[in-house]
């Protein structure tokens, strides 16, 4: 008898999870949620593609026919999280749910590759396709309806998602709160302690306010459970020591870069993200560029760092 891929179940939710290769093999996986109501489905996530066996299986496992699934609701845009929309979309017509701001890359796999593993010079020598392109199925599934902050998916029998914005790690990011078991859905704005690499933030002080946010909205909603894709199911209570260790990561990578910038006058961006990854014995890789240029140009707004030449230098 086949073992089924559904890991655990939560109330209406029931969860698949997939190892994640490379860098992350053996260390961590990405989720993605199936959630039934009474009179429609929703998926969170459609995963990588490298997960697309586990997807298919779980169909059968929950005793789901693929074209019952009216929902496929996205968290954001990066490889992990949209592996399989393509395949979803072909095999289930479901509408694809997300939220504006990173539409363009959700429909074109190649720019969503090139705009963040290429976004620097310093990037340009990691392969498009590992870890990123390979996560994706051949086939994109774009945005059919935008969503936003507040908005309400109804899949009947009160089992209702709202929207949360959740931007910093991705501009785009939203979860998902099940009002009727006080259940909150998210993806990457709480990232897991051994996760092989540098936080990844787009802006530090945004990615800060979604750390506030979520302290607030676990005591605000009473809210009992927390569903992550990258962790496994938490109280309110271990989520908030989650936020406050992720903060603290986010703190360390700052002060990582101001120790470095005073010890190394006119230090490159490359060596800097060298250089702060060793500290959090991270893995020199892409993700870890677009935190540091995300802090560089939050302490250069604030007077404490210029570039001069190809250098940086701390004036602060």
């Amino acid at each position: 008898m086949t073992k089924s891929v559904i890991s655990h179940q939560f109330g209406p939710f029931s969860v698949v999870s997939m190892g994640l290769p490379g860098d992350h093999e053996g260390k961590t996986a990405t989720r993605v949620f199936f959630v039934r109501g009474s009179e429609k489905i929703a998926l969170i996530d459609s995963g990588l593609y490298g997960g697309l066996g586990a997807l298919k299986q779980a169909f059968s496992d929950l005793d789901i026919e693929r074209r019952d699934l009216d929902y496929l609701l996205l968290t954001h845009e990066h490889m992990d999280h949209v592996g399989n929309n393509g395949w979803l979309k072909a095999e289930t017509g479901a509408t694809i749910m997300g939220h504006r701001n990173r539409a363009d890359r959700v429909a074109d796999n190649m720019l969503n590759a090139k705009t963040i593993v290429h976004a620097f010079p310093e990037g340009e020598h990691f392969d498009l396709n590992a870890e990123y392109l390979d996560w994706m199925g051949p086939t994109e599934g774009p945005i059919d309806t935008f969503i936003a902050e507040g908005d309400v998916i109804d899949l009947g029998g009160g089992i209702e998602l709202e929207v949360v914005e959740m931007m910093g790690h991705s501009m785009a990011e939203v979860g998902y709160f099940e009002r009727s078991t006080r259940t909150l859905v998210i993806a990457d704005p709480l990232l897991p302690t051994f996760n092989p690499v540098l936080y990844l933030y787009e802006d530090p002080h945004v990615m800060r306010g979604t750390f506030d946010k979520i302290e607030r909205f676990l005591k605000e909603r009473d809210v009992q459970t927390v569903l992550l894709a990258h962790d496994d199911a938490k109280s309110a209570a271990e989520t908030q020591e989650l936020v406050k260790d992720c903060r603290m990561r986010v703190n360390k990578v700052e002060e990582s870069m101001v120790h470095h910038l005073k010890e190394n006058p006119g230090i490159s961006f490359a060596i800097l993200r060298d250089k702060c990854c060793d500290d959090q014995d991270k893995v020199h890789e892409w993700r870890a560029l677009v935190s540091i240029d995300a802090s560089l140009k939050d302490m250069a707004s604030k007077g404490l760092v210029e570039k001069r030449g190809d250098g940086w230098h701390y004036t602060g």
